[in-house]
């Protein structure tokens, strides 16, 4: 007996044995994936933590991060290649986001993405990006406004601030629309934007990047995102930003109308058994935030009237946008918004019919849009604030 529990206490004591301890990994918060043009290779750039650099005890004067490239065939090859680098193994289970380039991203994303599923070293909710105008290296070397002292947590946060006029992907989600029948990804865009003061260049998380399968074809500006993002409700819930109307009261001044909670859904309406055509139905709550105008509505009636008539000014500029959203996607054959999912949902028979040229049939397809704004104001009651005569 006692010879048994001397085997069960030293079985206790024993660690992981596949535990990685702290000083001896390399954690990799950041990763840029270029491709040289010369020779087709894929270039990685890694961002590393120093934590001597970020201790609150014996901080060293070193560089919080140390950004290393590495060039091979494959994505496999330039991840293990950085261990031949530095002096600790690279761990990638940290990592916040990743920024491909333009030039990669058009060729496909296959490739990428199936490594990272098969390694399982990268999680999957990583932040997803593609780099416009710009090489993919630079926007993660960039450290203009940060206040973290680590760009790839601004980067992070970037995403987790972002309104309505942007996309915020992760890997996921790409997965999901990549290997999914009648949709096609949306991925997030930084860009590099240059000021005529100091620090003289910016990064900027604007539009989104659309793909046909796993291919960029092309990118929606800021208002096209809204549309987007009212159509697929994929924008943030809790802050999904504001927009400017005209005031209705006075000429040339405007009302700010904070977006909230939006609800959306694509109907799909099939006739003489193959005429297609796609209902868009959305419900926008919002509330006015700022009024320029300085006259005062003196009853409930005046106030309920002003916010109807405010109301079908955003109806008319929601619409607008989610119709240049459609049209963008349907010059590209990129079905983003899923009208051929909601299509198998509801009638699969046709779905099935149509699925093999459904980027063709997308593009064509007739669509209505209904917007219903709702917005609140209590502020309203309040006379609005004006200087004394």
């Amino acid at each position: 007996m006692k010879i048994l529990l001397v085997i069960i206490s030293f079985l206790l004591l024993t660690g992981c044995w596949d535990r990685n301890e702290l000083v001896d990994v390399g954690i990799v918060v950041g990763m840029a994936i270029d491709k040289d043009p010369d020779t087709g290779d894929f270039i990685l750039t890694s961002q590393y933590l120093r934590p001597a650099a970020e201790s609150t005890q014996t901080p060293t004067p070193d560089p919080p991060y140390l950004m290393v490239s590495t060039t091979g065939k494959t994505i496999p090859e330039v991840m293990r290649k950085a261990n031949q680098t530095i002096d600790r193994r690279s761990f990638f289970a940290h990592n916040k986001v990743i920024i491909i380039s333009e030039d990669v991203a058009r060729e496909g994303l296959i490739e990428i993405s199936d490594s990272f599923q098969r390694g399982k070293e990268v999680r999957g909710y990583v932040w997803l990006s593609i780099a416009k105008d710009i090489g993919a290296k630079e926007l993660l070397e960039i450290k203009a406004n940060n206040i973290a002292r680590i760009p790839a947590n601004f980067l992070n946060a970037l995403f987790d601030n972002t309104e309505h006029n942007a996309t915020a992907s992760n890997l996921l989600t790409y997965y999901k629309k990549v290997l999914g029948a009648g949709i096609n990804p949306v991925i997030g865009v930084l860009t590099r934007e240059e000021t005529d003061i100091d620090p003289f260049e910016l990064v900027k998380l604007s539009g989104s990047a659309v793909f046909k399968e796993d291919k960029l074809v092309g990118f929606l500006d800021e208002s096209e995102t809204r549309g987007y993002n009212w159509v697929t409700e994929e924008g943030p819930t809790s802050n999904r930003g504001a927009i400017n109307l005209p005031s209705l009261l006075q000429e040339d001044k405007f009302v700010t109308i904070l977006l909230k909670e939006v609800h959306s859904k694509i109907i799909p309406k099939v006739e003489n058994g193959d005429q297609i055509s796609f209902t868009i139905e959305v419900d926008q709550n919002a509330s006015l935030i700022g009024q320029e105008a300085t006259v005062e509505l003196e009853s409930r009636k005046q106030i309920s009237q002003y916010l109807s008539q405010i109301g079908a000014e955003g109806e008319k500029e929601i619409e607008n946008e989610i119709k240049k959203a459609v049209d963008k996607a349907q010059d590209f054959q990129s079905d983003i918004f899923g009208f051929g999912e909601a299509l198998n949902i509801e009638n699969s028979k046709v779905w099935n019919k149509e699925k093999d040229n459904w980027a063709e049939t997308f593009a064509e397809v007739p669509y209505t849009v209904n917007v219903h704004l709702n917005i609140k104001s209590p502020g309203l009651s309040q006379a609005p604030f004006k200087p004394q005569e």
